[in-house]
């Protein structure tokens, strides 16, 4: 299936993989509504995805098979069980050409610092994720800041999701989500970005509903950048009108196109790439009269640039 702009090299800076831990997370936790004995089988019809968890591996030739398809050259993606690093790190050293990866970080766990270390010395990853509503943490704590250390000692970026959180699989299964917003300011940054000037910090979805609180660090950070990830849809609860060309017109106003990463939030198949994503992207992009050097920038040079991927052909 072809895509807009298909003389623009497209990186993916934020995909999610659901690995088997993830998979055998979920269906453990939500056992009690699916059949003894076929709680993992119950969860992938319940959400509709393909029987494809079991090996990591054969899940990243499915993602690369599915980037092949669409023209994409290169995709980051987010481990989403915690402590589940190992799992993306063997689809990326499989495909290292076309994969990178993240993992998930808990600063208020003791082994936050080692785990972040190996995953860049051992599995090679290329960065970590934090999730302070998830895990019930300010981002400016005394707890996070070996983990930025870590981070800073082996040179990879921290993304860090500020604002509204929500995981789909949890809302299917019924389970609570005990995500505190209390800990999602992105004013909590501004201290750690300034603490570590040289380390790159990465706020997806613009933000999550703290866009004024976004634009306000990142233009007194400039090692902050956003990611354009997912559909956005928590400009619905802005109180004023605000559109996807508004977001982009305003940051890019604020920031300039050299730290915005493009990222489409592309989860599990059959779905797979979520191409109208990107579609609504570019057209947001092309009505602002935004330049070809500049969409290259947004839909992949940053990226390249920021988690310092091989610049070779794909």
């Amino acid at each position: 299936m072809s895509r807009p702009l298909p003389h623009i090299p497209v990186v993916d800076a934020h995909a999610h993989f659901f690995s088997p831990g993830f998979i055998g997370g979920y269906a453990a936790l939500g056992k009690d509504r699916f059949p003894p004995g076929d709680a993992i089988g119950g969860l992938m019809r319940l959400m509709g995805w393909e029987m494809n968890y079991a090996d990591p591996v054969e899940l990243g030739r499915r993602w690369v098979d599915e980037m092949d398809t669409r023209g994409i050259r290169r995709m980051l993606l987010i481990t989403s069980w915690l402590w589940d690093e190992e799992a993306t790190a063997k689809a990326v050293r499989a495909f290292p050409d076309r994969l990178a990866g993240y993992a998930m970080i808990d600063p208020t766990q003791p082994v936050a610092e080692t785990r972040t270390r190996l995953a860049v010395e051992s599995l090679g990853l290329k960065g970590i994720t934090l999730f302070p509503a998830m895990h019930g943490y300010h981002a400016s704590e005394p707890c996070v800041y070996s983990v930025y250390k870590a981070a800073t000692q082996t040179g990879i970026p921290v993304f860090v999701h500020f604002g509204m959180l929500k995981v789909g699989i949890r809302d299917r299964l019924g389970l609570v989500s005990k995500f505190d917003l209390r800990f999602s300011n992105p004013l909590d940054l501004f201290p750690v970005a300034k603490d570590f000037p040289d380390t790159t910090f990465i706020l997806p979805h613009f933000g999550s509903g703290y866009f004024q609180e976004m634009l306000m660090v990142a233009a007194q950070c400039p090692n902050v950048c956003v990611d354009s990830s997912s559909s956005n849809s928590w400009i619905k609860l802005m109180p004023y009108p605000l559109t996807l060309r508004d977001v982009f017109a305003k940051t890019l106003d604020v920031i300039g196109p050299e730290r915005i990463l493009f990222g489409s939030d592309s989860t599990a198949f059959p779905k797979g790439w979520r191409q109208e994503i990107f579609e609504a992207q570019a057209e947001a992009l092309e009505s602002l009269g935004c330049s070809e050097e500049d969409m290259a920038r947004i839909f992949g040079g940053n990226a390249m640039r920021v988690f310092k991927l091989a610049t070779g052909e794909v």
